[in-house]
């Protein structure tokens, strides 16, 4: 039986891909899971393998296959799990974008946080990326120039307008 003392939360993170495999509640089902992982893996691996042998060369089939060999599962907390997640999604650059893009992206799904800041139209769309990071797509009126920025819906220190100089 578990008693309190025992009980943690941990996930097996896919930390190639920034994906969570994984929560466990104890220390024996966490590595039950891990090795399932890693089982898994090697699984899909000689899948796509196979599916390559099968129907030849594509495309597709070898990325599946790269992605399923780059797979490195580690073990860690909800909490690092969510700071590792935040630091990748923080470290994404502002990149400049076209006209056409940006009024696509806008007709895609309803925009949130749509608002002129400084000259500067911006807009969140309204499907996350994961928790409260999402796409943010930015047009600088005072240079016409169109850019996307991933950001933290909660925290307005990492929204685009921040970075246009």
């Amino acid at each position: 039986m578990t008693t309190n003392n025992d009980k943690i939360e941990l996930c097996i993170v896919d930390i190639k891909h920034l994906t969570l495999y994984s929560i466990a509640k104890t220390k024996e089902e966490v590595e039950e899971k891990f090795f399932k992982a890693i089982e898994e893996t090697q699984k899909r691996i000689k899948s796509w393998e196979a599916n390559i042998k099968q129907y030849g060369t594509c495309k597709s089939f070898e990325d599946y296959l790269i992605e399923a060999k780059n797979r490195q599962f580690e073990i860690m907390s909800m909490n690092e799990f969510v700071e590792l997640e935040k630091n990748h999604y923080d470290s994404l650059p502002l990149t400049e974008i076209t006209e056409d893009r940006y009024f696509e992206m806008m007709n895609v799904l309803p925009p949130i946080y749509q608002r002129t800041k400084n000259n500067i139209e911006m807009f969140c769309m309204s499907e996350f990326l994961t928790s409260s990071f999402t796409s943010q797509y930015i047009h600088d009126r005072t240079t016409n120039k169109f850019y996307h920025k991933t950001v933290d819906v909660t925290d307005q220190s990492t929204w685009g307008d921040n970075f246009i100089k």
